[in-house]
């Protein structure tokens, strides 16, 4: 049996023991909990006076960056490799739910890799550039985070550990000295020129980054249903 399963089947079958317990790991794996913790630290960052402030906007502006090219990289990843079953849809692997019924959007994708997990190391990576001790602090509560979606069986680790790697690799790959120059200089200068429109557009997109993109991915699907099927 392989290992990826083993630890599956450990995470798992603590759920579904003891009620407290799975509506505590629900909300360790509430979108709600990882937007809000996403715009506070995103909000003192961008806000916190330093000497480097312009630098460190710039980096916050590539981590934005760095979510839309990881999920295109985790989905493109998703459509190429063999279609991935969640445990909680498959059969004989002692898969335990939980004792609440569980509500989460799955939009029939492969599990394999998470996007939920890349999307998160985004924000861990962009993070511990800037901060040390946020960059802990955030390694620690994606670790429990992606911890949870096995807990409920919306992942095996290797789904959460490929998309980990995506997002690190990513964020990492573009804060170099060329995407700062090309990419982040220019953004950052129009919150001198144009704040109102700045902030205008950055706010709205910072609440779709809290929500995993949720209302875009809803005008995505809505398009495909259309023109689709």
């Amino acid at each position: 049996m392989d290992f990826d399963l083993l630890l599956f089947r450990y995470i798992n079958s603590f759920c579904g023991q003891n009620l407290m317990v799975d509506h505590i790991a629900g909300l360790l794996d509430s979108s709600s909990l990882k937007g809000l913790i996403f715009l506070s630290t995103f909000g003192a960052l961008w806000f916190k006076h330093t000497k480097t402030q312009a630098r460190q906007r710039e980096t916050l502006v590539l981590v934005l960056f760095a979510m839309l090219l990881s999920l295109l990289v985790a989905r493109a990843a998703a459509d190429l490799l063999p279609f991935r079953v969640r445990p909680m849809f498959t059969s004989g692997i002692e898969y335990r739910p939980p004792l609440f019924q569980l509500h989460t959007n799955l939009e029939n994708w492969s599990c394999f890799p998470s996007d939920t997990a890349t999307f998160v190391f985004v924000m861990t990576a962009g993070f511990w550039l800037l901060s040390r001790w946020l960059g802990v602090l955030w390694v620690c509560f994606s670790s429990v985070a992606m911890a949870a979606r096995v807990y409920f069986g919306i992942h095996y680790p290797s789904d959460e550990l490929a998309g980990a790697l995506i997002g690190l690799g990513v964020t990492i790959a573009i804060n170099n000295e060329f995407m700062h120059a090309r990419i982040a200089t220019p953004i950052v200068a129009v919150e001198q020129r144009a704040p109102a429109l700045f902030y205008g557009l950055l706010f709205p997109f910072l609440y779709e980054v809290s929500t995993l993109f949720d209302f875009t991915r809803l005008i995505l699907h809505a398009i495909s249903r259309r023109f689709v099927g």
